[in-house]
């Protein structure tokens, strides 16, 4: 388990192997309840990841690589060889892109200007906070290959993976997860679904939860929630 303090240095764009990037933001998002996709959005004092300067982008992306865009495929969960449909499925919903948890979630802090909850944070949040509580399985939102996975100062555990969507590149992230719970590698192929790791708080963390992220061409973040509630449940 990591701990960090409020003089943590907030992550750059250097931390990923990445450069500056544009991002989108938009205004915090009021109280709703969102019937299509079955998420409850609340806005809470719960934080995920922020920063005070810029966001920490992802490294840039690798070569491309063959991504499997078929549905699920259930087996047992493997952290060591790059396979194809290998891992368990724990979100067997409906589409080629879902949310990361079926059924409902709480959201506790979306995409945008927002007041800073610690520190270490930022106003400005480039992710999207989904707090189902700690220990939920997080299933990958499309199928694709896993650029990274490991620990970060402030991500703590966690992950991005590459997708190829309506043949452009888009990319997710999955960070705060319990220290140990991913069993992903860099280079391994993953099926819509399929576990990514639990939910947790490590890294700068306020309480349990999952931030994750949308990155367009893989680097230029825009808000998750949006780009969810518009692809979420589509064939590909």
């Amino acid at each position: 388990m990591l701990f960090f303090t409020s003089n943590l240095t907030p992550a750059s764009a250097s931390d990923l192997g990445g450069s500056n990037i544009p991002t989108a933001g938009a205004a915090p998002m009021p109280t709703q309840t969102l019937a299509a996709s079955l998420v409850v959005l609340t806005v809470s004092d719960r934080d995920a990841f922020g920063v005070t300067d810029a966001p920490p982008p992802p490294p840039p992306p690798p070569e491309p690589e063959p991504v499997v865009t078929s549905k699920n495929v259930a087996g047992s969960a493997s952290s060591n060889r790059a396979s194809s449909g290998a891992g368990t499925i724990v979100n067997s919903g409906t589409g080629d892109i879902r949310w990361p948890f079926p059924g409902s979630v709480v959201l506790s802090s979306g995409f945008g200007p927002r007041s800073a909850p610690c520190a270490a944070c930022s106003s400005m949040h480039m992710g999207l906070d989904m707090t189902p509580g700690g220990g939920t399985p997080i299933g990958a939102a499309a199928a694709g290959v896993v650029r990274t996975s490991g620990m970060h100062g402030q991500f703590g555990q966690y992950a991005v993976i590459d997708h190829v969507i309506d043949g452009q590149r888009v990319s997710t992230l999955y960070a705060h997860m319990q220290v140990g719970s991913s069993p992903l590698v860099a280079g391994q192929t993953v099926q819509v679904g399929e576990l990514v790791g639990k939910v947790g708080r490590s890294g700068v963390a306020t309480g349990e939860h999952l931030h994750f992220e949308v990155l367009l061409g893989g680097t230029t973040q825009v808000d998750p929630k949006a780009w969810l509630d518009a692809n979420a449940g589509r064939t590909l």
